[in-house]
C-alpha cells in the first residue's frame, strides 16, 4: 500500500465547519450552512475583518458547487519555482488567456444603469508535504483591468494589477508574501497552458485528505523535462532560469495566442531556446516580440 502523502487543503477551516454543521444539524443544506455562517460573519465588528469573512465563505461556496479547479502538485518544488524563481514578463497575454478561459459573470450596477460583464477563473491548490492551502480567483473586470482574488491560512485579499508596482517597492513581509503569491497564480496558469501533458485528470492516489466530499474537478500537475536540468549528485529537480509568453504577434500564423517556455538558456551567447508542449513546436533564436 502506498505510502499516504499530507497535502495542504485549500479552505480547511469552512469544511471543518461545514462538516461540524452537518453533524449538529442533522443536515447537509449548504444554503442553509451559508446562510448561518453568514450571519455569524456579519455580527463582527471589525468590517476589514468582515469582507475577509464574506471573501472565504463565497470561495467555500463555488468550492462546493465546484466551480474551482483544484491542482494537485506532484513536487513541492514545482511550487516553489513557480512561486519563487519565474519572473512574470507577459501579464497581458495571461489576460488574454483568461478572457477566453474563464466564466462569464455579470453584475448589476444600477448607478451606472447597465449590468458589467466580467470573467473569472478560480483555481484552488494542493502542495505535498504544505499545511497552507491556497484559492485565487482571477478576474478581467468590465474595463480589461486584472485582479486576482486569493484566499489562503496566510491571508485573504484583493490585489489590482494597479497595485503591483507600489506593492513591489515594499520590504514588509506582507508585501513580499503577497507578490509571491500573485507570481505563483499568474505562472501556474501560463505553466497549465503550456505545459498540457504534465496536466493529469484525478487525485494522487497517495493522498491524506477526507475533507472533500467529490474528486471529479482535480487535476495533477507534473514537472516538464523542458523546464528542469540534470545536475549530477542533485537531490532535488534543477530548473532552468527563464519566463512564459503569449505569441500575440500576427507574424505567428499558425501559434498564435499559444503560451510558451522561453529558456533563458543563451546559444552562442546571443539567442534564447523557445519551447512548447510539443517537440515539433521549437523555435531557436527567439527574439521578443
Amino acid at each position: 500500500m502506498a505510502k499516504r502523502v499530507s497535502y495542504s487543503i485549500p479552505l480547511r477551516t469552512l469544511w471543518k465547519m461545514y462538516k461540524k454543521w452537518c453533524k449538529e444539524k442533522k443536515s447537509d443544506d449548504m444554503r442553509s450552512f451559508y446562510r448561518d455562517a453568514r450571519l455569524f460573519a456579519d455580527s463582527h465588528p471589525n468590517p476589514i475583518v468582515r469582507q475577509s469573512e464574506y471573501l472565504t465563505l463565497n470561495f467555500w461556496r463555488r468550492d462546493f458547487e465546484k466551480k474551482i479547479l483544484h491542482v494537485w502538485f506532484e513536487q513541492k518544488e514545482l511550487r516553489d519555482f513557480l512561486r519563487d524563481e519565474l519572473p512574470i514578463k507577459d501579464l497581458d497575454g495571461i489576460k488574454q488567456y483568461l478572457k477566453e478561459e474563464g466564466e462569464g459573470q455579470t453584475t448589476a450596477a444600477p448607478e451606472l444603469g447597465v449590468d458589467l460583464e466580467w470573467v473569472r477563473y478560480d483555481i484552488a491548490l494542493h502542495v505535498p508535504y504544505e499545511t497552507d492551502g491556497y484559492v485565487f480567483s482571477f478576474a478581467i473586470m468590465h474595463d480589461g483591468t486584472f485582479s486576482l482574488l486569493y484566499s489562503s491560512d496566510t491571508g485573504v485579499g484583493q490585489l489590482h494589477e494597479s497595485q503591483l508596482e507600489e506593492i513591489k517597492s515594499r520590504t514588509d513581509e506582507n508585501a513580499i508574501n503577497l507578490i509571491k503569491d500573485f507570481t505563483l497564480a499568474v505562472n501556474l496558469l501560463a505553466y497549465m497552458k503550456c505545459f498540457p501533458e504534465c496536466v493529469r485528470e484525478g487525485v494522487p492516489t497517495d493522498n491524506n485528505s477526507s475533507t472533500y466530499r467529490y474528486k471529479d474537478r482535480s487535476v495533477q500537475l507534473g514537472l516538464s523535462e523542458k523546464i528542469t536540468e540534470t545536475v549530477k549528485g542533485a537531490m532535488r529537480p534543477h530548473f532552468r532560469k527563464g519566463y512564459f509568453k503569449r505569441l500575440s504577434s500576427p507574424f505567428y500564423t499558425k501559434k498564435r495566442g499559444e503560451i510558451i517556455w522561453v529558456s533563458e538558456t543563451t546559444v552562442n551567447a546571443k539567442s534564447k531556446t523557445v519551447e512548447m508542449s510539443d517537440d515539433e513546436n521549437k523555435v531557436r533564436d527567439f527574439k521578443s516580440e
